[in-house]
């Protein structure tokens, strides 16, 4: 039985095509509907879209990488050896084990050089997790979201896999109609920057650095991550990120560092980019 999101209609039909049946669509902790065939899929369109509203703290234990790729919004062209979600899916599911808090050995290392991240481990993890940002149309989609158990408190971390690409667009081409204009002010606001000294920052940090805190005020947790998990064979548009960073008031980013903390909206914030070679599957 294959376990999908709410917003993985497409993927059912994926799914369904290559006769993996039968699905089953989840919307929070329940199954909503069991599928079968193409007409139990768009019976169940209503119900997911009914349900639209419900926070997405959905998921499926996973226990192999190929099951991450029914997850992605378009699973052929994403799912090929050294594309960020292919290897993104074998580091934390192959490359985790119980000595490293259930993450890759490369992140647990770089964790444990600030105190409070020491021995940090996961509790709950999920592959493209879909994080509403001021609105829930256009929520962020973290490639991999961990929910961990520090000392005293959680922690969440916020990943984004790259293997070469860009952060997206520059906001000042990003910025191109009256609902963008209205996030990308709400994501100022929520950093406390200056719409007009942004636009030669990356949309996409804004909103997966969000992301993370986003999330951590949901789960109460006072500290987050955002981390940049590398598989590039050079640190791939990391001035872009350095840049974002500088704008954001965090101090001590770079390429294989953990930063300094940094309180936005009460959480206590860092920016790390951990680099891995890619997967032997």
């Amino acid at each position: 039985m294959i376990q999908l999101s709410p917003g993985s209609v497409k993927n059912a039909a994926y799914a369904l095509e290559r006769r993996f049946c039968p699905v089953e669509i989840h919307c929070t902790s329940r199954s909503i509907s069991i599928i079968h065939s193409r007409a139990d899929l768009q019976s169940a369109v209503g119900i997911l879209n009914a349900m639209k509203n419900y926070p997405s703290l959905y998921g499926a234990p996973l226990s192999n990488p190929i099951e991450a790729k029914l997850l992605l919004r378009d699973p052929e062209l994403h799912w090929k050896k050294g594309r960020s979600a292919y290897e993104a899916a074998h580091a934390w599911m192959n490359r985790n084990t119980r000595n490293n808090g259930g993450m890759p050995s490369s992140i647990r290392a770089l964790l444990n050089e600030a105190t409070e991240w020491k021995d940090a481990e996961i509790v709950a993890g999920f592959f493209e997790h879909a994080t509403p940002l001021d609105t829930h149309h256009g929520p962020s989609s973290n490639d991999v979201l961990a929910i961990c158990r520090l000392s005293e408190a959680l922690g969440v971390i916020a990943v984004e896999a790259k293997a070469g690409e860009p952060f997206g667009e520059v906001v000042s081409v990003w910025n191109s109609t009256p609902g963008k204009t209205a996030r990308l002010k709400w994501a100022c606001d929520f950093f406390g920057i200056d719409p007009a000294t942004s636009g030669g920052l990356r949309w996409q940090l804004f909103h997966r650095t969000a992301s993370a805190i986003i999330e951590a005020k949901r789960f109460h947790a006072p500290r987050a991550i955002m981390l940049i998990h590398d598989f590039s064979a050079d640190a791939s548009w990391l001035d872009d990120y350095l840049a974002f960073a500088k704008a954001i008031g965090v101090e001590g980013s770079g390429a294989g560092k953990l930063s300094d903390r940094q309180l936005v909206q009460g959480v206590a914030l860092r920016l790390a980019w951990v680099r891995d070679g890619i997967s032997d599957g």
